[in-house]
């Protein structure tokens, strides 16, 4: 490996050995501490309930396994994968009838709004006019509803088919990861039960939207680098990510990753211009988008800045308190200073430099050490308490929130086990280089979250980085050796 290759590898991977077990540290003591709190009749009923349906689980890949050895057809296997997938979705959302609550209810009800020709919706101080990154997913919403009797039901279908398509995505970016079929229908198998891809299919939330553009823009980004595509294809990766990015906002770690990727593991001649390539497809479309809604006048502000600052979102974020969740104290701020932006940044920015110089410095790294697990151990990524409003247990019966949220946290933990034990495995990450990019990704996601205000909901955008590096452990030398130094990039 090259110098900067190999140092660079190495600080990723030692940093992701820490992470990945803190998670796995957290996964575990969030599932013992949902079992202790159940009274003991219904902590063996849901003992049992999680055994059968881990036993079914393993049923149906048991079946899988035996077809894969006796027919080598995976168009055939994948299409009956993506199928029980379309099936488990439609049964979840006819069996929870979830309602937009919370800031989604705001949403919702503001898409009514625009569908009925109120622009108000997204000026002045409103919800929109401050977070104007929801604007897309507003109008989205907006459509649904102007268009249809039953919108709300028609949009869970929607995200069914975008989930669906997401499965055959993985599916082939895990093919193409680790240069196995076999291992890529495994990786399809996993996330077609994955329980946050299944119950966040009736929840109205950007993530469903913006997932399927991420993972396109992410297939296309490694078949260039795997030489399978010229270089002329990181347009469309670029304007994938950037479609993405309209719904959900934060797209703009995968543009970092890919530069990092690109300047650390690329051939350093296309360097230049692949990297221009992605920046022009990104940005040019985010622009026309908003040029286009401030000048029908649908919008007040930019895409990108409300009438409230984002350093409001780091300051919620530095609350040792909430432990860097949304809060009521740091929510008062803009409405302190009536909105005037810039007062509220210096105001903002104030407060922020106060926490983090008179805090004791092993308070400061005690906390954004709970902070960091308290994001990413939830194996559901909050999408139970999305769905059902609640993951208690109702009466004498274990409540279906319960079940799922401890069955998420069972398999979390396996799939997390796995990924920590490929992150000692040497030769997989320094052989099979695209490997380093899903990492490089994670860590611009973790870091976001430390910076900003961080809520458990917010990992499920980058949720399916955990199922494909999940298979890191099982790596097949002879399958999987991808030696990206000695494949030869298409002009």
């Amino acid at each position: 490996m090259k110098y900067l290759e190999q140092r660079f590898t190495v600080f990723v991977i030692t940093s992701l050995k820490i992470l990945f077990f803190l998670i796995l540290i957290g996964s575990i003591g969030v599932s013992i501490g949902v079992f202790l709190k159940l009274p003991k009749s219904e902590f063996i009923k849901l003992l049992l309930i999680n055994l059968l349906f881990m036993i079914v689980s393993l049923g149906i890949a048991y079946l899988v396994y035996k077809y894969l050895r006796r027919n080598k057809n995976y168009s055939k296997i994948i299409v009956i994968i993506l199928s029980i997938s379309f099936i488990l979705r439609i049964i979840w959302i006819l069996a929870v009838d979830t309602k937009p609550v919370s800031d989604f209810g705001l949403i919702y009800d503001s898409a009514k709004q625009f569908a009925n020709g109120e622009y108000w919706v997204f000026k002045g101080t409103s919800y929109m006019a401050r977070f104007p990154h929801l604007t897309m997913l507003t109008i989205y919403l907006g459509l649904f509803q102007k268009i249809f009797i039953n919108p709300l039901l028609i949009i869970k279908l929607a995200n069914i088919v975008l989930s669906t398509i997401s499965i055959y995505l993985i599916y082939l970016i895990g093919t193409e990861l680790y240069n196995d079929r076999v291992k890529g229908v495994w990786i399809a198998l996993l996330a077609s039960f994955f329980p946050a891809f299944i119950i966040y299919n009736s929840v109205v939330c950007s993530e469903n939207l913006a997932i399927p553009f991420f993972l396109g823009s992410t297939y296309i980004f490694i078949l260039i680098i795997k030489g399978k595509k010229n270089i002329a294809w990181f347009l469309y990766s670029g304007l994938l990510l950037s479609i993405g990015n309209l719904f959900r906002m934060v797209a703009f770690v995968f543009v970092i990753a890919y530069i990092i990727y690109l300047v650390v593991y690329w051939d350093k001649k296309k360097f230049a211009k692949s990297c221009s390539l992605i920046l022009l497809s990104f940005f040019i479309p985010l622009y026309i988008a908003n040029t286009v809604l401030l000048g029908f006048g649908i919008t007040e502000y930019s895409l990108w800045k409300g009438r409230e600052p984002f350093i409001t979102s780091v300051l919620k974020g530095t609350n040792i308190n909430a432990i860097g969740m949304w809060n009521e104290e740091d929510s008062k701020i803009p409405a302190m200073y009536n909105y005037d932006y810039g007062a509220v940044e210096t105001a903002t920015k104030g407060i922020i430099k106060d926490r983090l110089t008179t805090t004791p410095l092993y308070k400061l790294i005690a906390f954004y050490i709970v902070k960091f697990i308290a994001q990413w151990s939830f194996g559901d990524f909050s999408a139970v308490n999305w769905a059902t409003g609640e993951t208690g247990v109702l009466g004498t019966v274990a409540a279906l929130s319960t079940f799922v949220f401890l069955f998420s946290q069972l398999l979390f933990v396996m799939v997390v086990l796995c990924t920590y034990k490929g992150l000692f495995i040497y030769k997989k990450y320094t052989e099979n280089k695209i490997i380093n990019l899903f990492y490089i990704i994670f860590c611009g996601y973790v870091l976001l979250y430390l910076i900003t205000e961080q809520q458990q909901r917010y990992g499920y955008i980058i949720s399916w980085v955990f199922v494909l590096l999940g298979f890191t452990n099982t790596v097949n030398r002879n399958q999987a050796r991808v030696i990206i130094s000695e494949v030869k990039p298409v002009p």
